[in-house]
């Protein structure tokens, strides 16, 4: 089971959940129903298996993608899963061995889902006249959106399903982009993540790298590749933290070879259960929720020993964390984004646009018509020129908690232009 917040990670993760929600798309309500039907195409070929229709009875063999199932709403389509899968919203899921396959069979699956780590037999499954399907893990942010691509297609058809694991994708990262972009960034902080004293870690070629970096933490083994280390680069790289399995710290600070390491005398040695590095569904925001609240615990303000009321500390740690965001200069360097753009920037704009009420219709990250009659919009409130385009001081103004949105009064400084025409919907956002 994964480890749930301590108080000081709860109060992080409602900060940050606060200051960044609706930038990073976090309240879009679809992402939080399960079993949202959505309508793909099948046939489907996924990773060179085809899925003639729409699974009905799903066994999933692998903790980690079970995590993604979960991400994408598509949980009522499982009708078991591997032991190892232990998220809460799975709790009355049937349980499987993963060895197991004549239990797999009985359970009378149209589609097993694995990876290379879910240890099950495929060929005694295929015999058995069962699909089966081994999908990845993913290594990097691109390949996050192959990942959730692949798992969206095989559950709910080409097409929109296809389109609607990449959206989420994406929605993961833009909450991951709103943290990093909250952590201190002054400084460089080193960190790993040791399975054992021995030789495995997390290395550069593996996802969990990815959230430390996005938590606003350097993985000394970044440059390593297959989970192994040697303990003489540990020992030259010094980190400012490790992280590690329950248990696994008090061998550390019992070993000799770690008496001189900084994360030793600085008591930045942390657990923190291994799923937290491995699943990567929604659980990969937890975790750098997590490493951030931990490595930087200046993102909260310290109170008092006399404070016994969770609630006040809570209060607390949000009203300092909210108050230092605004004060805070925006130095971030904005790319100007006008009509014909696309990609990752457009959506965040997009996602802004929606959460002011300038955009209320669903989009993809194009920078169309629409989108640019909805950033005039949003400049006439805010008393900058209507142009239409979202330059540097036009996404300063937007991303900044002083930003007006729709219906609200406008600054002095107002164009005087008539009023852009909404009521005919463009071809495209």
């Amino acid at each position: 089971m994964i480890k749930r917040f301590s108080r000081r990670g709860g109060a992080l993760l409602l900060c940050f959940a606060l200051i960044c929600g609706m930038l990073a798309g976090c309240s879009d309500v679809r992402n939080m129903v399960s079993g949202v039907a959505v309508a793909g195409e099948f046939p489907v070929e996924v990773a060179g298996v085809t899925i003639s229709a729409r699974p009905q009875k799903v066994v999933v063999l692998s903790p980690s993608l079970a995590d993604v199932v979960l991400a994408l709403g598509y949980e009522t389509q499982l009708t078991a899963g591997a032991q190892e899968c232990t998220q809460e919203s799975l709790r009355d899921l049937n349980k499987l061995s993963r060895d197991d396959a004549q239990a797999i069979i009985d359970a009378g699956p149209d589609l097993v889902l694995l990876d290379a780590e879910s240890g099950a037999s495929a060929s005694a499954l295929e015999e058995a006249g069962i699909t089966v399907l081994s999908i990845a893990p993913a290594t990097d942010r691109e390949d996050f959106e192959r990942l959730y691509s692949e798992v969206s297609s095989a559950l709910a058809g080409g097409g929109a399903g296809h389109d609607e694991g990449i959206r989420v994708a994406q929605d993961i990262f833009l909450t991951l982009d709103a943290i990093n972009r909250i952590v201190p960034s002054d400084r460089v902080t080193t960190a790993c993540y040791l399975y054992d004293l021995d030789s495995s870690a997390v290395t550069g070629d593996m996802f969990g790298s990815t959230i430390m970096t996005y938590s606003g933490v350097t993985n000394v083994f970044k440059s390593l590749q297959g989970g192994m280390y040697d303990f003489d680069t540990l020992r030259i790289s010094n980190p400012n933290a490790i992280f590690c399995p329950p248990g696994l710290k008090e061998q550390i600070l019992g070993d000799s070879r770690f008496q001189d390491s900084q994360a030793v005398k600085d008591n930045k040695v942390f657990e923190m259960d291994p799923s937290l590095m491995a699943w990567q569904g929604r659980t990969v925001i937890e975790t750098a929720y997590e490493i951030s609240s931990l490595v930087f615990p200046e993102l909260l303000e310290e109170n008092s020993m006399q404070v016994t009321d969770p609630t006040e500390e809570i209060d607390s740690a949000v009203g300092s964390a909210l108050a230092s965001e605004a004060e805070a200069e925006d130095n971030t360097k904005y790319e100007t984004l006008a009509q014909g753009d696309q990609g990752e920037e457009v959506q965040k704009l997009q996602a802004r646009l929606e959460e002011l009420g300038y955009l209320d219709r669903e989009y993809d990250g194009h920078f169309g018509e629409y989108t640019a009659r909805c950033v005039s919009e949003f400049q006439k409130a805010n008393g900058l020129e209507e142009t239409g385009v979202a330059d540097a001081d036009t996404q300063r103004r937007l991303f900044s908690r002083t930003a007006k949105g729709k219906g609200e009064e406008a600054d002095s400084a107002v164009s005087s232009e008539p009023p852009v025409e909404t009521s005919q919907a463009p071809e495209e956002s």
